[in-house]
């Protein structure tokens, strides 16, 4: 049996005709993946107004992934077609941004369905994948099946295969690029709206050089450290919303731009500053002649040094090759003390094991080649790489380590992070000691009014670089440490955090289950209803202080979250009750904490009794 096409036009009223039903459930559907106010003509699937083309689209399908039919040279194709030409009521975007969301999600899908889409017929019938991935305005891809009319005549079979294919293989296609299309740009304005998160925190770092990232428990302060430490750093290279990928440019820059440290009740200037530390002095046999105490560089001077060490030049290297170039008294170089009051001659004798030191301006009546102040070199290399000092002569030894890193260039002033996880937790003048002063902008080295202090017990005399940024983070819910230093306070900028029930959609979202994100999303905005009663909260915090984290409502399983729930969330609130944070009454707490243990929602009634 053969169909008798005796005009395209008949053809598309035949087609709309004999779908029936299916163009309403096709509008219908439409309306709901394009949130269209209301659906256009349901009654027909192909819209063909204009009596001299040899095609037609989908009713409304101009700026979308397109139901396509053609007939022309006696050849009939259809499929699902993808436009970049220009639609005169879509002036808002180009029609590459238009229609590049659908081609992106189209490719993705073929990826995984290409065999089985083959299997089943379809083909290029219009460009292709290149073409697709990469359009330029103008351009058309087809993606279907055609077939070859002899005198006007369609084969009945492929007629009504192409009907089927119109209400089963093509719209399970068309419904799953829409889907992916939808959920590509939510993920999308996500990723934007972490980024544009991202770059306020930066650019209030960069500001102010010092920043405190405040928050509940599990808001996320010490995971977004990570990312915003990269951003000040300039790293642009890698997507900093992929938190995976973060921490893989996060390590290789441990101990090189990015230095981290908690802070505890313990923690003292000696570990954060520098501090004095037992050296076991050996003699030319390597036996133990005694002990003596030598200042070591705490994290807080590694990370200023950082600053200005290239780490493409080892400074121990190029010592040595600096002692080469003063080999010998009369091969001697003049250089400037670390005051830069004075001159220091140094001169190295091959085969000592120090360098020779004598002041410009010694009045020794002993011969010219004399050194009242020789440096051991062993010593010298270790304070120059933070792990020792030469704790006879320390401040001439940083003359002689300055005067090699200009001669062989190895200062930098590339930006450093300092991350103090739990900044509240410290005592924070017990910790920093006279250095408070110098963490403010216009105190550091480079700035309008620089301060410089010597050291306690290097005796060095020591900056804060303008290019260190330091982030804290802090835990308002944390009583136990109490306020934080006024005096650091002022010297930093607070950035709160907030519990984000979008992270929670978005983690449910990438895994792909829609159950357990319910669960979790509910219990959220369960416990957040709860916090925020104001028969409950009987503080002076408000809910973004004491709102449980959304990283206690991510899990892999329910049997995660029922874990989460039990020992980590139930515990945190029972901890605000008991110290007064929330008022509750025994019952509700009782009736709140069982339903949330079974990952349920606290009944309505026992809401209205609180």
């Amino acid at each position: 049996m053969a169909i008798i096409i005796s005009s395209f036009k008949n053809l598309i009223n035949k087609i709309n005709n004999d779908l029936g039903v299916f163009c309403e459930e096709f509008a219908y559907t439409r309306k709901k993946l394009a949130s269209l106010g209301k659906a256009p003509n349901r009654y027909i699937l192909f819209k063909y107004e204009i009596e001299d083309r040899d095609w037609a689209i989908n009713e409304g399908g101009g700026v979308e992934i397109q139901y396509h039919i053609y007939l022309r040279n006696g050849e009939l194709g259809y499929g699902l077609g993808f436009n970049t030409q220009y639609v005169p009521f879509a002036n808002d975007k180009t029609p590459v941004e238009w229609m590049k969301p659908y081609g992106d999600a189209f490719l993705t899908l073929l990826e995984n369905n290409k065999h089985q889409w083959e299997l089943l017929g379809f083909g290029w019938l219009e460009g292709d994948e290149e073409m697709l991935r990469n359009p330029e305005n103008g351009s058309y891809t087809l993606f279907g099946k055609s077939t070859n009319l002899e005198n006007n005549a369609l084969n009945d079979d492929f007629y009504n295969q192409m009907l089927s294919d119109f209400k089963g293989s093509l719209f399970d296609i068309y419904q799953g690029v829409f889907r992916l299309k939808n959920e590509m740009i939510y993920q999308q304005k996500l990723k934007k709206k972490d980024m544009e998160s991202i770059n306020e925190v930066v650019e209030i770092l960069k500001y102010k050089h010092n920043i405190i990232l405040q928050g509940a428990p599990g808001t996320g302060k010490t995971y977004s450290t990570a990312a915003i430490a990269l951003s000040v750093l300039g790293i642009t290279d890698i997507d900093l919303t992929d938190h995976k990928k973060v921490m893989e440019h996060y390590k290789s820059l441990q101990d090189n731009q990015i230095f981290f440290t908690t802070f505890h009740q313990s923690l003292d200037y000696e570990d954060f500053i520098e501090g004095l530390k037992p050296h076991v002095q050996t003699d030319e046999t390597g036996q133990s002649i005694g002990v003596t105490y030598e200042p070591v560089d705490g994290i807080f001077k590694l990370a200023c040094r950082a600053v200005q060490t290239d780490e493409s030049k080892d400074i121990v290297e190029c010592i040595d090759d600096y002692l080469q170039t003063i080999k010998g008294f009369s091969n001697k170089k003049e250089i400037p003390t670390i005051t830069g009051n004075s001159s220091l001659y140094v001169w190295w004798n091959e085969g000592n094991t120090t360098i020779s030191v004598r002041s410009v301006k010694s009045t020794s009546k002993k011969k010219e080649d004399y050194t009242p102040s020789p440096l051991n070199i062993d010593k010298v290399k270790l304070q120059a790489t933070g792990k020792g000092s030469e704790n006879n002569w320390q401040q001439y030894a940083q003359a002689f380590i300055e005067a090699v890193k200009n001669a062989y260039k190895t200062k930098a002033n590339k930006p450093v992070v300092l991350i103090l996880d739990e900044i509240n937790r410290g005592n924070i003048s017990k910790i920093f000691g006279e250095l408070i002063t110098l963490l403010e902008v216009d105190k550091r080295e480079g700035s309008n009014h620089p301060i410089q202090v010597t050291l306690p017990y290097s005796k060095l005399p020591f900056t804060v670089p303008l290019n260190l940024y330091i982030i804290g983070t802090m835990n308002t819910t944390d009583r136990s440490t109490g306020s934080l230093d006024y005096a650091l306070r002022r010297r930093f900028a607070f950035v709160t955090l907030k519990s984000n029930v979008e992270v929670i959609e978005k983690y449910y979202d990438g895994i792909q289950n829609q159950n357990l994100k319910s669960i979790a999303v509910a219990l959220f905005n369960d416990i957040k209803a709860f916090i925020e009663n104001p028969q409950h909260l009987s503080s002076e915090l408000d809910i973004d202080d004491l709102m449980v984290g959304h990283s206690f409502f991510i899990a892999a399983t329910e049997r995660e979250l029922f874990y989460k729930m039990k020992y980590e969330v139930i515990p945190l609130i029972n901890e605000y009750i008991n110290d007064g944070i929330l008022n509750v009454k025994v019952d509700v707490k009782k009736k709140a904490f069982q339903a949330w243990e079974a990952l349920t929602v606290i009944e309505k009634e026992t809401i209205a009794e609180s």
